[in-house]
């Protein structure tokens, strides 16, 4: 079971690398790029007020909000001090870029760390429970690896660093899966603390970071409709495969957790 649940949890972290192969050529980036950053914030918002806010907010009503506020205050924070760091060695729009790319990948992997979490609870409850988790996981990652790489070789990267930190950032699933495996009874009844941290975290980039530079900026994206309708696209799509994710796969997800506890004390 062990080896089944990390497997999965190597595949998905390899659904990172899908955005090398769709923007393989600088040309086919550069075209896409105006596409890319609006569409990644209709898909960060759809992660988390479909996703993430709900999740937490079910697993803890009284202190669920206030988690979501936490992850999105230390990330105005730290959205700060990257700033600071990166403003005397680029230039200002570089250095928004590569904060924002930082602060991505940061969000990122507290989200990942928490599928992790969520991955190895239903592996422990039934091996396949834990592939219909794994492949629901899976389909939620792709689309978004896809933005975040576009968003990352925006800020500056190599097409091969974009890559190799974005498969870190979803290295952090495996992190989650092994420790869930061999700490279960203590990360259990912690998963929604993660999601409300990733909420909080994921909230902050689409709306107080990545938004208003593409406000700021309407020249580069055409126009406001132009990116109105990008971000609208991107929040649909997501939503949809969100939906569709859930009505596929519920059933098994549900069962993962109303047992989850009985799984952990059997092993």
């Amino acid at each position: 079971m062990f080896f089944e649940a990390m497997l999965a949890a190597v595949l998905i972290s390899l659904a990172s690398l899908v955005g090398v192969f769709l923007f393989g050529h600088d040309k086919r980036l550069i075209g896409a790029e105006r596409f890319v950053v609006p569409v990644a914030v209709g898909v960060f918002l759809s992660l988390v007020v479909i996703e993430l806010i709900p999740e937490t907010m079910g697993q803890s009503e009284v202190w669920g909000g206030v988690v979501i506020m936490l992850g999105f205050l230390a990330f105005y924070v730290l959205s700060h001090k990257l700033h600071q760091r990166y403003h005397d060695k680029l230039e200002e729009e570089d250095c928004d870029r590569r904060g924002a790319a930082m602060l991505l990948l940061i969000g990122d992997s507290v989200h990942n760390f928490a599928d992790g979490v969520v991955l190895g609870g239903a592996f422990l409850v039934d091996p396949a429970v834990g592939m219909a988790t794994a492949i629901g996981l899976a389909l939620h990652e792709v689309p978004q690896e896809i933005v975040e790489f576009g968003v990352l070789v925006r800020a500056g990267y190599t097409r091969m660093q974009a890559a190799l930190r974005n498969l870190l950032s979803a290295s952090t699933i495996i992190v989650g899966t092994v420790l869930v495996m061999l700490l279960s009874s203590q990360l259990a009844e912690y998963v929604w603390v993660l999601t409300g941290l990733a909420a909080g975290n994921l909230l902050f980039l689409a709306a107080s970071d990545l938004l208003p530079r593409i406000h700021g900026n309407l020249s580069h994206y055409h126009n406001i409709w132009y990116s109105t309708i990008s971000i609208a696209l991107g929040f649909v799509l997501m939503t949809v495969l969100i939906s569709w994710v859930h009505e596929r796969y519920d059933s098994d997800h549900n069962e993962a957790e109303v047992h989850f506890g009985d799984g952990l004390d059997d092993h």
